[in-house]
Formats: C-alpha cells, sequence, structure tokens
C-alpha cells in the first residue's frame, strides 16, 4: 500500500507516445493556422519559469549552507502546472520528469539509478528525509540533466497545433489525475506535500484556460463555471495542506467532481469530437467516479465480436456447464460461485488432476476482471479469452482444453467451435461489472451512505495509509489512471503463513514469467472491489482476514517482519496506524461490496 513501483512505466511511455503521434496529428478535427497560439505561448512562458526553478535548485545545491527543499519545492509545483500540456502530448517527456518506476520508498533504500526513478521523484529520495552531504552531487547531476527536457518542453510549444477536442481532453486527464494519483499522494510520498502539488496542476489548467481567452466567445457562462469551480478546489487544497488530515471524500464530491462536470459542459457545448481511443476510461464521461465510467470492451482483442444477448446467454450457460472440465464434474461456477462474490472462499481450489498436481493460487473474483488489462496474479494472459484457455487446459483447474470443452458442449444441431466458447464466455464475464457501490454512490454526491468510521477509512486509505498509490481509486486495483491502458506489479513478501511472518512464499509470481530478477515474487496488484466478501486473501490465501491483511502492511510487509528480500517494493518501514485506524480502513473496504446486480 505504501511507496508505489509503476513497473510497467516503459511499455506504457511507449503506447501513449503512439497515442500522443495520433493526437499530435489531430484525428478528430483539423487545426487552423491561429488556433493553437494561445496554448502555445502559454507553455513556451511556463517552460521559461520551470527553466528558472531548475537553474535556482542547481545554484542551491552547490551551496552547503543553503536547505535545497524549498528550490525543489519551487521546481516541481512549476513543473506540476504543466504536467497536464506535457502528460498529453510528450508522456514519454513526462516520464523523465516526473516516473516514479519501480520505486522503493525506504529511507534506506538504494539510489535512484538502481531504482530506474527519474527527474523530481529521483531528486525527491536523495532530499529526503535529510540531504546527505554524499548524495548532493548525485542531485547536481540529476538536475543538470532536467535542463535539456526543459529545451524540448519549449520545443513541443512550437510543434503542437492544439484542437478544442484536445485542450479539452488534455483538461479531463488532468483532473482525473489530481482525483486519483494526486491526492493519494503518488507524486509526493516524502515530501507530504500532495496537496500543494494538486493545487499548483488544476493552477496551470485554469492558467490554461485563461491564456485561451479567445477560444468559444459564446461560451461565458460555460467558462465562468469552469474557472470557479477550478478556483475553489485550488482554494480548498491550499486551506487543507496537511496530507494526512486533508479530507479527500469532501474534495471529491464538492470540488473535484463539480469541476469535472463544469468541464465536460464546456466539451458539450463546443461539441468538439471525443478524442476516442482504446482504454479504460470512456472518452465521453466527465470523470472515472461517474455512472458507467469504464468500457468492459477496452481490453478486448480486436477479433472479439460485438456483445449481444445471444452471445452472452451461450457465455452464461457454458460458465455453469460441468462438461466444461475434464471430469465432467467443474464448471467455471465452481470455483467462480456467484454467491462468493465470483470466488470461492478457499485458500486454494481442490485439484481435479488425477495425478495430484495442486492448484497454484488463490481463485480471484471475476467481478470487474473485465477492467483489468492483465488476467492471472502473474499478469501471463491480456485479454479474457486468453484467459480461457489458461485455465481450460490446467490440469489441476479444468483438466481439459478449448477444444475438448467445445466438443464436449457440441450438439448434433450446433457444433461449437473453440473460438466460439472463448468469444462467448468472455462476452458473459464483461457483463460482469460492478460499480455502484455505497462508496460510489458517496462520491456521486449521497452524503447518507457512509459511516462516520467508513469515510475515515477511505480518507486513511488514500492517506496516511498509502493504500491509494498502488490500488488506484476508483478501480482500487493497479491499473494506473488516467489512461488505463497499465497494470502494476509488486513485491509486498507475502509470508508462507501468518505464523511465520519472516518467511517468504515460494511462488516466483511474474518473474517465472518474464523472467526478471526484480519481478521475483512480483504480482499483479489485485483489485478490492468487493474485497470484504472474497476471504482468504493474497495470491495463496495465507491472510483469513482484512484486519490481518492491514496489520502486514501497517507492518512493512515481508521486510518489516525480518524477510531478506532485496527487492520489495512496499516501503519495510512502519506505517503507524493505531487500531482505530486499522479498524476504519477495514470499514472503508466494507463499503466497496456491489453485488446486487450479478446474482444468478
Amino acid at each position: 500500500m505504501k511507496g508505489p513501483a509503476v513497473a510497467g512505466l516503459v511499455g506504457l511511455c511507449v503506447a501513449a507516445s503512439i497515442v500522443g503521434a495520433a493526437i499530435r496529428r489531430g484525428p478528430n478535427s483539423a487545426p487552423s493556422a491561429t488556433l493553437g497560439d494561445d496554448v502555445r505561448h502559454w507553455i513556451a512562458r511556463d517552460a521559461d519559469s520551470l527553466d528558472a526553478a531548475i537553474v535556482q535548485l542547481g545554484v542551491a545545491l552547490g551551496d552547503t549552507t543553503v536547505d535545497v527543499r524549498p528550490a525543489f519545492r519551487l521546481a516541481r509545483a512549476r513543473y506540476k502546472r504543466l504536467e497536464g500540456v506535457v502528460e498529453f502530448y510528450a508522456p514519454a517527456l513526462a516520464a523523465a520528469f516526473n516516473s516514479r518506476r519501480m520505486e522503493v520508498d525506504d529511507d534506506d533504500a538504494p539510489p535512484p539509478s538502481s531504482i530506474a526513478a527519474n527527474g523530481f521523484p529521483a531528486l525527491e529520495d536523495l532530499l529526503w528525509p535529510t540531504l546527505i552531504a554524499a548524495r548532493r552531487d548525485s542531485a547536481r547531476r540529476l538536475v543538470n540533466a532536467m535542463r535539456p527536457s526543459v529545451a524540448r518542453v519549449r520545443g513541443l510549444a512550437a510543434a503542437i497545433s492544439p484542437t478544442d477536442a484536445q485542450v479539452i481532453e488534455l483538461t479531463r486527464l488532468e483532473l482525473v489525475r489530481v482525483s486519483t494519483l494526486g491526492v493519494a499522494g503518488f507524486d509526493a510520498p516524502r515530501t507530504g506535500e500532495a496537496m500543494g502539488e494538486c493545487a499548483e496542476a488544476l493552477a496551470g489548467v485554469r492558467a490554461l484556460y485563461a491564456a485561451a481567452g479567445a477560444r468559444w466567445p459564446r461560451l461565458g457562462a460555460e467558462r465562468r463555471a469552469l474557472d470557479s469551480t477550478l478556483a475553489a478546489a485550488i482554494g480548498y487544497l491550499r486551506a487543507h495542506g496537511d496530507f494526512v488530515a486533508f479530507d479527500r471524500l469532501a474534495y471529491l464530491t464538492d470540488f473535484g467532481e463539480p469541476a469535472a462536470r463544469a468541464l465536460d459542459a464546456v466539451r458539450r457545448a463546443v461539441n468538439a469530437p471525443s478524442i476516442s481511443m482504446r482504454r479504460g476510461l470512456r472518452a465521453t464521461v466527465a470523470s472515472p467516479y461517474a455512472v458507467n465510467a469504464f468500457d468492459p470492451r477496452a481490453y478486448a482483442p480486436a477479433t472479439a465480436p460485438p456483445s449481444s444477448d445471444s452471445l452472452v446467454a451461450l457465455g452464461r450457460r457454458l460458465f455453469f456447464n460441468p462438461a466444461l472440465s475434464g471430469t465432467g464434474k467443474r464448471s467455471c461456477a465452481s470455483c467462480h460461485d456467484p454467491s462468493r462474490a465470483f470466488a470461492d472462499g478457499l485458500p486454494k481450489a481442490a485439484s481435479v488432476d488425477p495425478r495430484g498436481r495442486a492448484v497454484a493460487r488463490n481463485t480471484s473474483t471475476l467481478i470487474n476482471a473485465a477492467l483489468q488489462p492483465a488476467q492471472f496474479a502473474d499478469e501471463r494472459a491480456v485479454a479474457l479469452e486468453d484467459q480461457i484457455i489458461e485455465v481450460l487446459r490446467s490440469p489441476a483447474e479444468m483438466g481439459s482444453s478449448v477444444d475438448a470443452a467445445a466438443r464436449a458442449v457440441s450438439t448434433a444441431a450446433r457444433q461449437m467451435t473453440p473460438l466460439t466458447l472463448r468469444q462467448a464466455l468472455a462476452a458473459y464475464l464483461r457483463t460482469l461489472v460492478a460499480l455502484d457501490s455505497r462508496f460510489d454512490r458517496a462520491v456521486r454526491g449521497d452524503g447518507t451512505v457512509l459511516s462516520a468510521e467508513e469515510r475515515r477509512g477511505f480518507n486513511l486509505f488514500m492517506g496516511k495509509g498509502s493504500c491509494g498509490t498502488c490500488h488506484f481509486a476508483p478501480l482500487f486495483g493497479g491499473t494506473t489512471p488516467p489512461l488505463y491502458v497499465g497494470s502494476d506489479v509488486e513485491v509486498i513478501g507475502t509470508p508462507v503463513s501468518p505464523d511465520r511472518p519472516a518467511v517468504l512464499d515460494a511462488d516466483s509470481g511474474r518473474a517465472r514469467i518474464d523472467h526478471r530478477p526484480e519481478h521475483l515474487r512480483a504480482f499483479k496488484v489485485p483489485s478490492l472491489r468487493n474485497v470484504a466478501l472474497t476471504a482468504p486473501y493474497m495470491h495463496h490465501g495465507t491472510f483469513s482476514t482484512l484486519d490481518q491483511v492491514v496489520r502486514f502492511y501497517d507492518g512493512g510487509g515481508g521486510r518489516g517482519a525480518g524477510a531478506r528480500i532485496a527487492n520489495q517494493t512496499l516501503a519495510a518501514d512502519s506505517l503507524h496506524l493505531s487500531a482505530r485506524e486499522r479498524q476504519a480502513i477495514v470499514a472503508f473496504l466494507g463499503a466497496l461490496t456491489d453485488t446486487a446486480k450479478l446474482r444468478r
């Protein structure tokens, strides 16, 4: 929960760079000769301010009598003002400024060069909690390396031709970034200054729209509403800068969501085409907290047929049909029981293998599995269609194959092909989306559905507990906002059992698939939706209660318990949660329950 490790950032940057190239070509609207001048001038002006702040930081690092942290704060604040534009048009450049890739946020962590953090996060690791003399030269080298990136931002200002649709979309994504990653402290795990940085990000957005004063002359009311909601959000963030005490639910309901809706009103009034790309968050929704915000087909293969009632009905029948298994006695629903939130309540399911090979891992819920860009704890499958192949051919799980299962359910009247079987099952699984829990209704404005303890638990989850820096709201899994195209793996040092906390479970995790040593014992960050119903927990079901899980994280994971695990991405120091705080977090997790529409 504490210390994000964005393990897939390189791939994400590659994907996002492709997206950025498409955006620069203007896929939905053609730029005029003068349309982008307002944005370009604003970028160039703020790039100059960023450059001056970075130069000042470098000077401060050269003077051993000066506290360099104020200069660092100023420089990162200047970057935050440009964040939305840089992330949108040049995501690889944004990563150079602000990547937390493979971060380990312990005070005794190795130097940033070995954990591949870039830019400001690497500097933060060097400057906090104190800057020691041995790190000063490393910090100066990092600062010097950032100067060319500022020059590239200036070049970006000259190279782009921003359209209305692009200006609105980059703003939408920045609002999402603030309301998910920003308020969780994703970018500022050491400084505790996340609220101030969120305010700077929104101030940059507000300044951008002020610079674009000639746009949309007939949208006075809509623009004033956007400006006033942004100003209110900025004011709240600046007035409530204490990271631990900050009321994130109040921010979302009273400031973050109103700003998102105001921007959406501008989008609709401008009538600019939405920039639609293949990602989880729909292009036409105001925020990820909105109703129907996520597209369950976003991660489907291009060959997946359009969903239909008949295809889903076929998939549902197959899901409950034991003929799919080699024994003819186990259906998908045997382990993914709808009455148990599509899990089974066991540490590991019983094996059907006559040779005695055991099921390797805990059965995860299938609710919202369609909203994950990778499947299984080790992310060995991408699409649900691939997951189906893996499960059917597992000797311990189903003891069959796609071909054998298709033959088993074929009849004289209808021959089932392996492809149809996979597509039908996947179509049914994509209907198992549930994002209308009491928490969701609270964010959407119903102030009566959460108890005071649950509200406090959410704020602890996103704040002091640092859970939200790996389990990203609102999906509360590892699919990273705001693009929702990549998924994280983490190394937390899960023990073989609660009674032996310093003895690590032997499962090699993601490393068994990609053979990368840093991924030894790394596992996908699972969604916490319906987690109160899906005990036991972890990839091998070692913890029977959520309180045990929270205690494990509070204690610093495996390393905190004394296990020898050099590549742990979870901080090994304690979160210092009290018993009441742990109880509040567990209470909040119960507010993520939503299975009413998924009963058999």
